[in-house]
């Protein structure tokens, strides 16, 4: 066993087998499935060990091929199972309209019981990784949980949680993980689940954690407590520890584990051993160097408040190469997006390596995991925050260039995957001066509930005093953080007082001033501050890669946002709402017209 193989301490260790660790690209749940050998038994077994060595090689797409194959000369029930088996097999593949096309053609009255189940938990994946989070929530409704084993009750809950944590709803996917506490039987396993919970909870603004720590009832209550104890001592452990302590004294019968105010202090170190050693992979020229140069900051700054006592070396480089040097155990990077799609022709990679962009297509590389801050994430993010608080209608105004286009149609695309509307879209050239023909064909006669505009700082200060003086009763317009340069006492940004904009959290905190903050850092301002929270958050997640992606539900409070790992390895980001106001841009609760608050 090689040291990057060895058991590491980390409170977001792997949940153990008999409790949350059934993945659900495997084939065992119920008895019907368990018994997999027996339903496969007419099939060929040379055939069957073909499939399983390609997957083994990370060939899925081939071993899907080979599995619908041999269902095409199966009879019930082995042909369903043929079928769910290449379904899984193309989702591990990233083929996800191969993967729908195999389990629309499956024939349900031929399902077993477990099949069902299984293909249910299937679909809820698919659907959670083409971002449809509401759709992953109906089938994982429809699954029978009478009868049902813990190990697939636990992962139906886990994934339940995340599709609700996806769909913009916390409380509901912490009750359903306080649901899943309940189930665990492993003291490892729940403190995972606990932490992933209390993270969850630290999602939702202070007024409605307030308000749940005051008027929540039975375990909520205590959670909500917990999690502002957390929020309020976060930056110091040893008090943050001291002040739980005191807390479960006086709530003996709250189920929240004993250790639990330490393990989540401990999250927000590195995770790392102090033998271990990190590659990070940076170009040092060209056009990504600045943004290299800040990640790397981020990442030495995250190294130096690291209180863990257990800093792993990191060592530099901007050759690719140096990840195979001996002795690493954990890689972080590449940068650039065609280097990232070079490691998909690798199959498997040595040590967890977290990439710092997304490949340009989606497959399963063992070991690889995807982090990016894209654009058109954030704009798929205004989709589900707006449509989480009840907005169904939304117009669409964006400047004609390919980056404007590709926004929109990433809010587009996301808006119609959650049951949205586009009554009215229009493009607008920023060197005009004028936008009242635009916005006067946009608005006119338009029932909207919010407009989603693409724009940077400098359009938006000029396009949206003319949308709110174009607008005859209150609309609410969200943006992506482009339109905030990250400097928060701007003049400039007065004209745009009531625009509402998706951040990270790292943005939005104005009260956390230690060395790891906004204001405490010196990477506070200008274009490419946020990628400095990256490095923050870069350094942190890597260490628990593969326990976050292995662990249902599990969720990291990053400064980039609510983090998770998605079944082919990306790491998918919950950001946070925010709005200008007179004294700068904060933390917006809902979406209330953003027209009230008049500009002086």
């Amino acid at each position: 066993m090689t040291k990057h193989q060895a058991p590491r301490r980390s409170y977001f260790a792997p949940l153990l087998a008999a409790s949350l660790a059934v993945a659900l690209l495997s084939g065992c749940a119920m008895t019907q499935v368990q018994d997999e050998a027996t339903i496969l038994a007419p099939v060929s077994s040379a055939e069957l060990n073909r499939a399983k060595a390609l997957e083994t090689q990370g060939k899925s797409a081939d071993a899907a091929k080979v599995y619908l194959d041999l269902a095409t000369k199966a009879q019930p029930p082995a042909q369903a199972q043929l079928q769910i088996k290449a379904a899984q097999a193309y989702l591990a593949a990233g083929q996800t309209s191969q993967a729908g096309r195999t389990m629309d053609a499956i024939a349900q009255p031929s399902l077993t019981a477990g099949q069902r189940e299984i293909l249910l938990l299937t679909q809820a994946d698919l659907a959670l990784i083409t971002d449809r989070p509401k759709d992953a929530i109906t089938a994982l409704e429809r699954m029978q949980t009478r009868g049902l084993p813990k190990d697939l009750k636990a992962k139906r809950l886990g994934t339940l949680a995340s599709a609700q944590r996806l769909s913009n709803d916390p409380v509901a996917a912490a009750r359903t993980l306080d649901e899943l506490d309940g189930l665990l039987e492993d003291n490892n396993a729940r403190l995972v689940n606990q932490l992933s919970l209390v993270s969850t909870l630290s999602g939702i603004s202070q007024t409605q954690l307030q308000t749940l720590s005051h008027q929540g009832s039975g375990r909520m209550k205590g959670w909500a407590e917990i999690s502002l104890i957390a929020r309020q001592h976060g930056a110091d452990p040893k008090q943050l520890d001291t002040q739980y302590q005191q807390w479960k004294q006086r709530h003996g019968g709250h189920p929240a584990l004993a250790t639990l105010g330490r393990a989540y202090a401990d999250t927000l170190t590195g995770g790392y051993q102090a033998s271990d050693k990190v590659v990070v992979v940076l170009p040092r020229s060209g056009r990504f160097a600045a943004a290299a140069k800040v990640i790397q900051d981020g990442i030495e700054a995250a190294s130096r408040a690291d209180s863990g006592g257990q800093r792993p070396a990191l060592d530099f480089s901007s050759s690719s190469s140096a990840t195979t040097r001996k002795g690493v155990d954990y890689v972080i990077g590449p940068l650039e997006k065609s280097s990232v799609d070079a490691l998909l022709s690798k199959r498997s990679l040595a040590v967890p390596t977290l990439a710092l962009n997304e490949a340009t297509r989606s497959t399963q590389v063992t070991n690889l995991f995807q982090f990016s801050l894209s654009p058109e994430n954030e704009a798929a993010e205004v989709a589900s925050k707006a449509a989480a608080m009840g907005a169904k209608r939304a117009l669409v105004l964006y400047p004609k260039d390919a980056w404007g286009e590709r926004l929109a149609s990433a809010f587009r695309r996301q808006w119609s995957n959650l049951g949205g509307t586009v009554t009215g879209q229009a493009s607008f050239d920023p060197s005009w001066s004028s936008y009242d023909k635009t916005l006067g064909s946009l608005l006119k006669g338009k029932d909207a509930d919010m407009l989603f505009l693409v724009a940077t700082a400098k359009m938006a200060r000029k396009i949206y005093p003319q949308i709110l003086a174009a607008t005859d009763k209150p609309l609410p317009v969200i943006s992506t953080s482009h339109v905030y340069t990250g400097n928060p006492g701007e003049a400039a940004d007065q004209a745009l007082v009531g625009l509402y904009f998706v951040d990270i959290p790292w943005m939005l905190d104005n009260t956390n001033s230690g060395p790891l903050s906004r204001r405490g850092s010196s990477a506070a301002s200008g274009p490419l501050a946020r990628l400095y929270a990256m490095g923050i958050d870069a350094y942190r997640v890597t260490p628990r890669l593969t326990s976050l992606a292995k662990s249902p539900g599990a969720y990291y409070p990053g400064q980039t946002g609510g983090l998770s790992i998605d079944s082919l390895g990306r790491v998918t980001r919950q950001l946070e709402l925010g709005r200008f106001t007179k004294g700068g841009p904060q933390a917006a609760d809902s979406l209330d017209g953003g027209l009230s608050e008049k500009r002086p």
